[in-house]
């Protein structure tokens, strides 16, 4: 017999050996469940006897559970991931898992991670209980739906367990890992509110620029899909485009759930721009003060508004060449890429001196060199065609271009060249089509000879538009080329400047011997910025509280106003705070480089500056960039507010029939004004008489009430301190009462002290 038990304890001691032994990373140790599949078998947590008390598997440190704690709609299932990890952070296969509701918890526990093929993988003992195993390998929990967004995919080291509940009420889940040997990191406590309501948020959508849009919630019972009521729904511009909320006219809107349940607003762009507003949702179930219940959090969500605009294109085609009197065709096409309608499309050709008009389809209306067509609305991914018939009636090189323009600031160009010959002078001259009123005008003039012989004596006469000189101020050019044989050509370059803007036209006339002359022009555009800042401010703001100032650049001239610095200098008595849009701050002043702005495009930003003394500040912001300045300055008055606090103390407490007690009255001015015309009045109770009293002011007693006359002010942080000495001639539980008030309060404040008189 004690041979045999030697026996058993050495193949006891050999079995917890193998068990420990099989502690390794990745295998099972907390079992010695024989590797084979069939039914289920229960297994401990734990090896037995010594095992139970060492720490069995070294490997296994900290569980993590995701989520710790969530909301869902009742009748639905929520699945919770249990990982374990090593000392690294890495994931740890084969490790038990035990999951247990704690008691009065509502739900149950639907289904345990029962994968795998050992004896010992993952069951439910009950509704309330279940073990599970963490995985080998990667899998993925799939709901069963079409949707792929709701599967849990889950990687080597984790496990699973899902729970429901038909009920509203929370569910608390208990997850613990047996083979963790620190007591502080083996559990984990889950918690998942159930709440019979559902949610759709609205999906993103697209609309035109310069459009609004509604957004609608739709809050509902999940049991039955009854509409719920005043749920508070919060909609939040995240991002993009300037755009505010009706009802209330902010990025951020505050609506409840009316009696269908749908909680609308309307968004819309505060200026029409392109781009996209991602919008957060935040749905909470108002608090019941009547049963107490608390505000609840139900759901986050998010959406999204794309704004698209028009856009417009342009090509211009000709032919390269034509003769003198001969009649050619221009074709433009006028095209909208977009999937947006653009409105109010004109297109204007200002035909070139030495190209005369002849008729076009559709007509066009003519008035000297210039045409328009107005050709009112394209639709998107649609063009519309106009064919121009001209005729050449001097030879040179014709570049020809149209301007398109259309509602929300639409605007292109597109040009064609034709070149016309004859035999005898040809002349050509370039120019840049557009400049700003700071930039210089460059001038290339050639004139070439394309007869069969020589021309001499050649003259070239450049006279300059009206508001163009050149840089030295002259008004005409003359540039004595002298021979130029056949082929051969000369090129002049002129540089001027203008005085102002417009859209000039400069014609160059060359002549020479025997009569020969050709002449061209060009056109050039002049265009300048010009800066314009608001700038507006509170109306009033008190010390300590911040104040937002709203500046806004805008450019009101017809070129981009390049390199926008915009500067705003923090005044006196005040304390910058922050600023939008990236501004900078630094030694009183705050810049923002603006960068390039189009004409008629603007720039808001703003800036909080804290208040810090009484007065009136004037905030002066200056806007510069490349051709154009401008400044503006906003004033705001800075005042402070009083604030009362009024103490009443007992000197001795309690006191014997026929003693004395007094009474200290404080009242401290905390606030950041004057308070006026500041009156104490004390009331005795029935067991105490009036001895005496004094104070700032002086008292006057009738019958139990005394009454201070009043104070004319208090300044911020200041004192006012009043005794009243009385005598108790009955025992009991007194109640000395006090009320204050002032110019400032609306109701009397009142303070109550006890005394007992004994």
């Amino acid at each position: 017999m004690l041979r045999r038990a030697i026996r058993t304890r050495t193949l006891v001691m050999a079995l917890l050996a193998l068990t420990v032994a099989a502690g390794c990373r990745n295998h099972m140790p907390h079992s010695l469940t024989w590797p084979a599949g069939g039914n289920v078998q229960y297994t401990h947590a734990k090896p037995p006897e010594g095992g139970y008390y060492a720490n069995w598997d070294p490997y296994a440190v900290s569980l993590e559970v995701i989520p710790v704690e969530a909301v869902n709609p009742v009748r639905t299932q929520h699945v919770l991931v249990a990982t374990v990890r090593d000392k690294d952070g890495k994931p740890l296969p084969n490790r038990r898992v035990e999951w247990t509701l704690a008691e009065g918890s509502v739900g149950d526990i639907v289904e345990v991670d029962e994968s795998g093929w050992r004896a010992s993988r993952g069951y439910k003992v009950t509704s309330r209980y279940a073990v599970s195993h963490t995985n080998n390998f990667k899998h993925v929990l799939d709901r069963g739906t079409d949707d792929p967004s709701d599967d849990v995919h889950l990687e080597p080291g984790q496990t699973w367990c899902t729970i429901t509940s038909p009920i509203e009420g929370d569910t608390h889940v208990i997850v613990y890992a047996p083979g963790i040997y620190n007591w502080e990191h083996h559990k984990v406590f889950a918690t998942k509110h159930w709440y019979d309501v559902k949610w759709e948020f609205p999906p993103p959508a697209t609309n035109p620029i310069g459009t609004t849009h509604d957004f609608a919630t739709v809050i509902a019972k999940y049991s039955d899909g009854t509409p719920l009521p005043d749920y508070e729904v919060t909609y939040r511009v995240v991002d993009g485009p300037a755009a505010v909320f009706e009802p209330g006219g902010q990025p951020t809107a505050v609506v409840r759930t009316d009696a269908s349940g749908i909680a609308k607003v309307t968004l819309k762009q505060v200026q029409p721009a392109e781009g996209t507003n991602n919008i957060s949702i935040d749905v909470w179930r108002l608090g019941r003060e009547e049963c107490c219940e608390p505000p609840v959090h139900i759901a986050m969500g998010q959406t999204a508004k794309t704004w698209i605009g028009p856009r417009i294109a342009c090509n211009k085609m000709a032919p390269a060449g034509a003769l003198v009197g001969q009649q050619f065709t221009y074709e433009v096409s006028v095209s909208n890429p977009s999937e947006v309608d653009a409105k109010n499309i004109v297109v204007t050709d200002n035909l070139p001196a030495g190209i005369s008009y002849v008729s076009s389809s559709p007509a066009a209306e003519a008035r000297g060199q210039t045409l328009t067509w107005a050709l009112g609305t394209i639709g998107s991914n649609s063009a519309k065609t106009i064919s121009i018939q001209v005729r050449a009636t001097k030879t040179g090189r014709f570049e020809n271009c149209v301007d398109v323009r259309g509602d929300l600031n639409l605007a292109t160009r597109c040009c064609a060249t034709t070149v016309v010959t004859a035999p005898a002078l040809a002349i050509e001259k370039r120019c840049p089509a557009t400049v700003t009123l700071c930039d210089p005008i460059e001038y290339v003039i050639v004139v070439r000879n394309t007869g069969d012989g020589p021309a001499t004596s050649v003259r070239v006469v450049d006279t300059l538009p009206d508001g163009i000189t050149t840089l030295s101020g002259e008004r005409s050019v003359t540039t004595d080329v002298g021979d130029l044989g056949p082929g051969q050509s000369r090129e002049i370059r002129i540089a001027a400047k203008a005085s102002r803007t417009g859209r000039f036209e400069n014609k160059v006339v060359a002549t020479a011997a025997n009569d020969l002359t050709a002449e061209t022009a060009c056109t050039t555009v002049v265009s300048s910025p010009e800066l314009e800042v608001t700038k507006k401010a509170p109306d009033q703001r008190y010390i300590g509280r911040p104040a937002v100032f709203e500046i806004t650049v805008k450019n009101t001239g017809d070129a981009p106003a390049r390199d926008t610095v915009l500067t705003d200098t923090v005044p006196a008595g005040t304390e910058f705070t922050e600023a939008s849009d990236g501004g900078a701050f630094s030694n009183g002043v705050v810049t923002w480089n603006l960068g390039t702005l189009q004409p008629g495009a603007s720039k808001k930003v703003t800036v909080t500056l804290r208040s810090v003394a009484p007065g009136t500040v004037r905030n002066v912001a200056v806007a510069k960039a490349y051709c154009a300045e401008a400044r503006a300055e906003a004033s705001m008055p800075i005042v402070g507010v009083p604030a009362i606090l009024l103490e009443v103390v007992d000197v001795e407490d309690p006191i014997e029939v026929g003693a004395l007690e007094t009474y200290i009255i404080t009242v401290t001015n905390q606030g950041t004004a004057d308070d006026t015309n500041i009156v104490i009045e004390c009331t005795l109770p029935d067991e105490q008489e009036y001895v005496s009293s004094e104070g700032p002011t002086r008292a006057t007693v009738d019958g139990k009430i005394v009454r201070f006359a009043p104070v004319t002010a208090l300044a911020p942080k200041g004192k006012l301190v009043y005794k009243v000495v009385v005598k108790g001639v009955e025992v009991g539980d007194l109640r000395f009462k006090t009320s204050l008030t002032s110019d400032v309060l609306r109701s009397p404040v009142e303070e109550t002290e006890s005394t007992h008189v004994y």
